[in-house]
């Protein structure tokens, strides 16, 4: 599994995501650092649940 490809990709939706959503009394760096762990757990677990063989194109 290419972690370069997930790492890249939950950064970008994260941003996206923080973008409209304001948690209040959270700093947007820490709002941030969430929304980019969410998504990378919910990345990892549909990949994880389409196989192995998947080739991701970066």
């Amino acid at each position: 599994m290419n972690t370069d490809f997930i790492n890249t990709l939950a950064q970008e939706l994260a941003t996206r995501i923080n973008k409209l959503i304001n948690i209040p009394l959270v700093k947007e760096e820490d709002e941030q650092e969430f929304f980019k762990m969410v998504v990378k757990m919910v990345l990892e677990i549909v990949i994880s649940r389409l196989g192995k063989d998947i080739k991701l194109i970066k």
